[in-house]
Order: C-alpha cells, then sequence, then structure tokens
C-alpha cells in the first residue's frame, strides 16, 4: 500500500502490448483489477447524509484521514453508499489508494497503448461476477477468495 507496486513499469507495459497483439486488437480502454493490498477498505456509517456532494465528500476524507497509512491529501478516493439502517443512518463503503500507486498501473496500461477507464479491487470483481451471475444468492452468503 506505501510502496512502489511495478518495478519495471517498461516490461509490464511490453507484456500487456503482447497480450493485446495475441488477442488480434488494439483497445482503447481497459478495466483494471488491481490487488486488494493497493487499497484500504472501510466502513462510515453517518447518522445524516449531507445533501451535497461536496459536503459528503469533506466528511468522508475528514473520517477516513484518521486511519489512512499515507497523506489524505495523496489519496484516490471512493465511496459508495452500501447500507440505509432502519434508524435512517447511510452506511458507505470508502476505498481509497494512494494517487501515485494508481498511477502506475495506469502508465502501465498507457505504454501498452490503452487507458485504464475503470480501476477496481480484484475481491469486489469477483463479488460482482458472483451477484451478476445466472442466479445471484438469494439468502446469506460467504464468499472467500484465495491466490497466492
Amino acid at each position: 500500500m506505501n510502496a512502489a507496486n511495478i518495478a519495471d513499469p517498461k516490461a509490464v507495459s511490453a507484456v500487456l502490448r503482447r497480450l493485446f497483439e495475441e488477442m488480434g486488437a488494439r483497445p482503447k480502454r481497459v478495466a483494471l483489477a488491481i490487488p486488494d493490498s493497493v487499497a484500504k477498505v472501510s466502513l462510515l456509517r453517518f447518522e445524516k447524509v449531507p445533501q451535497r456532494a461536496r459536503d459528503l465528500d469533506e466528511l468522508v476524507r475528514w473520517q477516513v484521514r484518521k486511519a489512512a497509512p499515507f497523506r489524505i491529501e495523496d489519496a484516490q478516493l471512493s465511496y459508495m453508499p452500501c447500507l440505509k439502517a432502519a434508524d435512517g443512518s447511510t452506511e458507505f463503503v470508502v476505498v481509497m489508494a494512494r494517487k501515485d500507486i494508481i498511477r502506475e498501473y495506469e502508465a502501465a496500461c498507457e505504454g501498452a497503448g490503452a487507458q485504464a477507464g475503470v480501476v477496481d479491487l480484484t475481491t469486489f470483481n469477483v463479488i460482482n461476477a458472483v451477484l451478476a451471475g445466472p442466479q445471484p444468492p438469494a439468502d446469506d452468503w460467504l464468499l472467500v477468495h484465495v491466490t497466492h
């Protein structure tokens, strides 16, 4: 989370270019699923959500600043409401990563001639794949994502 993720960006770009050539296509835009370890994911609950987007953004940043393992000014931050509780409060999923680390991944794609349009965490994409399946789980379920 706090160290460079791509030691040799040119080598990664070269591999991506070869992959695109083998696919027989040169995509202009790609989606990236990056390692979960790149980001910090938090759940925040607010009794009242500010009406203005800018106020909500400032409130989220102020709350996660305490738990950030780096300067919040250096963070790429994304959040989304995930649960509206019976008491009227709203819970948000908040993802933060260092901008320069995200930029490493984007630059590797650019070196291969593609722009990273979406950058997301691997586990979130696995969950989305399960939910988008032919019959998403109707009851309680548990997803375990294990890789080397």
